[in-house]
């Protein structure tokens, strides 16, 4: 029994592996069930037996990785620097350091951002992704709070819109990157982005010295 277990489990990756392959190369609308079993090597057969549909093979795909939003969410939570700027600005720039190396990621990511248009039976698919975004605007606007609240954040930024913007960052790098095939340094150029913007956050402190 312990055997069957694994097989089942390893010719369900072996599905899924094929069906990220096929989404990525054609898109999710343009790929055919009858495509991803030819790839994974089984039946369609095997395919029913492990998944109710298409959607249900694009959303076990995506539950593979953690959104690299997700990621920063947590980085930020693990930081205890005092300085909630300090916490944001290195914590973005880790965590676009590690999505430009982790293919995996990027794969997926590609597949969801460009790969697949949410309408039908695929509109409620993009709700995880936009959670995340919430989640992270949100977490980054109470950390600014705390900024203001410490005199740490700049008179010229209100801390929502600061948030903002370093959304817009951290998500416009990402999504130019995987859209221009990679044609430029992720880490060098998203770090120095986040460096100049969250600079502009950060209060003068000759203006707090005098």
């Amino acid at each position: 029994m312990r055997r069957t277990k694994a097989e089942a489990s390893e010719t369900r990756e072996t599905i899924l592996d094929a069906a990220e392959v096929a989404f990525l190369t054609k898109g999710v609308s343009k790929t055919s069930l009858n495509e991803i079993a030819e790839r994974a090597g089984v039946t369609r057969g095997a395919i029913y037996f492990h998944f109710r549909d298409k959607p249900a093979i694009y959303n076990a795909i995506i539950d593979r990785i953690k959104f690299p939003q997700e990621e920063l969410i947590d980085e930020v939570k693990r930081n205890d620097s005092v300085n909630p700027i300090d916490i944001l600005e290195k914590s973005a720039c880790a965590s676009l350091g590690r999505f430009a190396e982790d293919e995996h990621q990027q794969r997926v990511m590609t597949i969801i951002t460009l790969r697949c248009e949410y309408v039908d039976e695929f509109s409620q698919m993009i709700l995880r992704l936009r959670e995340a975004h919430d989640s992270m605007l949100d977490l980054f606007t109470r950390m600014l709070y705390v900024a203001q609240s410490r005199n740490m954040l700049s008179d010229d930024w209100r801390p929502e819109d600061a948030a903002r913007v370093l959304v817009c960052v951290v998500g416009g790098i990402l999504h130019e990157w995987l859209n221009s095939a990679k044609n430029f340094d992720l880490d060098a150029l998203g770090t120095r982005l986040i460096l100049s913007q969250t600079k502009s956050f950060r209060k003068d402190t000759r203006q707090l010295v005098g």
